[in-house]
């Protein structure tokens, strides 16, 4: 749960946020016995109160949604014989508050001229020349100041109640950051994309590839990624992460990371069977050539040495040997090749990249570390090692101690930490904050749910950069409480 958006944005469909209550208030009514029944809930089970929150959001999404300012930017090259097709659909549309840009990527066989005279409505941008898939969005994003922004293929077709769909959902969770559609092969039985998984070694794999669509990927769930073939990201990420990295010249696995880079940032990224569209890829020919093989491991090795983690790069090599020696070099030994010497020979900028991206992480105002969710089975007692599942009855007051390491990312903008705890029924509640041995923060907790901030020294927050964080809530309860008053769960994290 994160607690640092802005209420009110110039230009962002939230316009007259000061008389909402008056419009949609009778929604709000009829959800008054949800939220008590709820309430209930959360006592008994030791549940946050998510399921209040999305049914007040879904509300609030519903008045909202027409307001909501929608760009769908199709990227194009050489495709005057599809984006046709793709722009009909978006015309289509049941969203009415729907911009179409049109990034024409130094096409040479008419696309501009094409959809210049048959789709007036369409903005038309021309950049000269190809700068690859995330150059040529960058274009479009940086044109529009829409609240969500849908990129899509030329050779993409979108179903009439998408892009509506998308909206809905989006605003309807205010963790949601980037949305996927399902993506089916032109004979509409056929599934292309149904969210995607990352492997240890960073091989991609899209869910259901190749499968008769008979629902089995009709419900809604969190991915790794999802494809840029049709992708849906929130102003606000693109805000606070920027735009797509074009050192992936000239396709493959922008998309990949930047959802990585999201959910890095405590956003979900989710994909949303309700938005179909239709990918006329060949099934065939684009996926068996030397050129692609080369392109994507290109991608996936700069990808990797990015982002991955020490440990996540000791796991890489270890499978990626394994992966080579089974099937790599059997069946893609040239490309591959080729892609490891054009990586080595790159090296230097791709750490560079790596260290930038992390260095404009650190020095945002408003950095979210992640949610840090913590089983039951995580607490412990501190002091005399029982299990916080038994009941305490007839025995003297104890103490609950759940402690949280992580590495906290902070620079000289930061000056604040912020700590999200869910406590029950806790009749004295302590909250400490340490880097290394010294504590920087001790406070009370008294809520249910509660955010907590620490006016922490700057040489604090200066100094932590790679170094140990850690967390120390502690819940001392009176003798005979019962079983799920003494739980006690640090939910989030971030500096500001």
């Amino acid at each position: 749960m994160r607690e640092d958006r802005p209420q009110t944005s110039k230009g962002n469909g939230f316009d007259g946020i000061s008389h909402l209550y008056e419009d949609i208030g009778p929604q709000l009514e009829r959800l008054e016995d949800v939220q008590l029944v709820t309430l209930e809930m959360d006592i008994e089970t030791n549940q946050i109160s998510r399921s209040r929150g999305q049914a007040v959001g879904q509300a609030v999404s519903e008045f909202l949604r027409p307001r909501t300012k929608v760009a769908a930017i199709v990227l194009s090259y050489n495709g005057a014989k599809v984006v046709g097709a793709c722009l009909e659909s978006l015309f289509k549309s049941s969203y009415q508050n729907l911009e179409v840009i049109v990034v024409d990527n130094g096409s040479t066989d008419g696309t501009a001229s094409l959809v210049r005279e048959r789709f007036p409505r369409a903005r038309l941008i021309s950049t000269g020349k190809n700068l690859g898939f995330a150059g040529g969005n960058n274009i479009g994003i940086a044109a529009t100041d829409a609240d969500i922004v849908i990129l899509l293929n030329d050779d993409t077709t979108i179903e009439p109640d998408a892009i509506d769909a998308i909206v809905r959902f989006a605003g309807s969770d205010p963790d949601v950051g980037i949305v996927g559609c399902k993506i089916l092969y032109p004979d509409g039985k056929t599934i292309q994309h149904a969210g995607g998984a990352v492997l240890p070694n960073g091989l991609t794999r899209h869910y259901g590839y190749g499968e008769l669509d008979n629902g089995q990927f009709d419900r809604v769930f969190d991915v790794a990624y999802v494809t840029g073939a049709a992708i849906a990201i929130k102003r606000e990420v693109l805000d606070r992460l920027g735009l797509l990295d074009a050192g992936y010249f000239p396709i493959y696995f922008e998309e990949v990371e930047f959802c990585e880079r999201a959910r890095r940032l405590g956003y979900r990224v989710v994909y949303l069977p309700r938005a179909v569209v239709y990918h006329y890829e060949s099934q065939v020919t684009v996926k068996a050539s030397f050129g692609f093989f080369f392109r994507y491991h290109l991608g996936r090795l700069r990808y990797v040495l990015k982002n991955f983690t020490v440990s996540r790069l000791i796991g890489f090599a270890k499978e990626e040997l394994r992966w080579l020696r089974t099937t790599g070099f059997r069946e893609q030994r040239w490309p591959l090749m080729l892609a490891y010497l054009r990586t080595f020979l790159k090296l230097p900028m791709i750490l560079w990249a790596r260290h930038r991206d992390w260095v404009r992480a650190r020095v945002n105002p408003r950095i979210v570390k992640g949610a840090i969710d913590f089983a039951e089975s995580a607490l412990y007692n501190q002091l005399e090692g029982f299990s916080p599942i038994q009941q305490w009855r007839g025995s003297r007051v104890r103490a609950v101690c759940e402690r949280a390491r992580f590495k906290l990312l902070s620079g000289g903008l930061a000056s604040r930490l912020n700590l999200t705890v869910a406590a029950f029924n806790g009749h004295l509640t302590r909250l400490k904050v340490y880097v290394g041995r010294r504590k920087v923060g001790e406070v009370e907790v008294a809520d249910y749910l509660h955010t907590q901030k620490f006016d922490l020294p700057k040489d604090v927050l200066e100094g932590t950069q790679g170094r140990p964080l850690d967390i120390v809530l502690r819940a001392i309860y009176a003798n005979g409480e019962r079983d799920g008053a003494y739980r006690l769960a640090l939910k989030s994290a971030w500096v500001e």
